[in-house]
């Protein structure tokens, strides 16, 4: 049996959903990103010096939401681990 082709990504329309400036719909997008791909798009952001605001300020909705996995949880503390605090 043959799997489901994955729906192809697009980094510009990824780009503009994870800067949006409602936190709800970054959310969204942010898991549908972890369901397809098991990790969270930080290169989407400028994180060299420190974490980008929008970045953070999702991760930390997705902490506080009941509804986050626990596979969901140990990406964001990977992701909150690796970049600059």
């Amino acid at each position: 049996m043959k799997e489901p082709k994955r729906e192809k990504f697009h980094f510009e329309t990824m780009k503009a959903v994870a800067a949006h400036k409602d936190p709800a719909i970054r959310k969204k997008a942010f898991i549908e990103y972890f369901e397809q791909f098991q990790e969270f798009p930080s290169y989407l952001f400028d994180n060299e010096s420190k974490i980008d605001a929008n970045l953070l300020e999702t991760m930390q909705d997705l902490l506080k939401d009941e509804q986050t996995t626990t596979e969901m949880r140990k990406g964001i503390d990977a992701l909150l681990e690796r970049l600059p605090s």
